[in-house]
């Protein structure tokens, strides 16, 4: 196991000396990418920050469960996954007089699909077409979160 580690060591060596990096290049490179990145900043206090993040992931994860569910033909359950995302889960009203206004159309065009989805669901009787249903919806929806996330970059004042 040593030699591996070794080994390993040497080779990433090897791989930064071919490339020309010096070890502090690393942050510089970093603020370099930082730089170049021609999105929006958002600035927020930390807690403002993660609390978007954490909304962000909770649609995430309600698109995952929607799919799972619909796959399943489980209704009760889809509806559940997508309950978290829905305008009343929207971000603190203090949160969101902090952000760009082309930000707040797009979180509402984003947490009104998640809603219009449910309602979608709840008419929809035959599992074969709440398949189809959930797949359209879910594209157009993450045409609303690609459009935010290449608009935006969420920093920290």
């Amino acid at each position: 196991m040593k030699w591996l580690r070794l080994s390993s060591a040497a080779f990433i060596f090897a791989l930064a000396a071919a490339s020309g990096c010096k070890p502090n290049e690393k942050a510089s490179v970093a603020a370099d990418t930082v730089s170049t990145d021609k999105r929006t900043a958002v600035p927020l206090p930390a807690e403002g920050q993660q609390a978007v993040l954490r909304e962000m992931r909770q649609m995430l994860g309600a698109m995952g469960g929607a799919m799972l569910a619909a796959s399943k033909g489980d209704t009760t359950a889809l509806l559940a996954s997508l309950k978290p995302a829905g305008s009343a889960a929207a971000a603190d009203p203090a949160i969101e007089a902090l952000l760009p206004a082309a930000w707040k159309e797009l979180a509402e065009r984003t947490h009104g699909g998640f809603d219009s989805l449910s309602i979608a669901v709840r008419r929809t009787g035959d599992p074969k077409l709440l398949k189809d249903t959930v797949l359209v919806r879910l594209a157009q929806i993450s045409g609303s979160c690609t459009s935010c996330h290449e608009t935006f970059r969420v920093t920290v004042r």
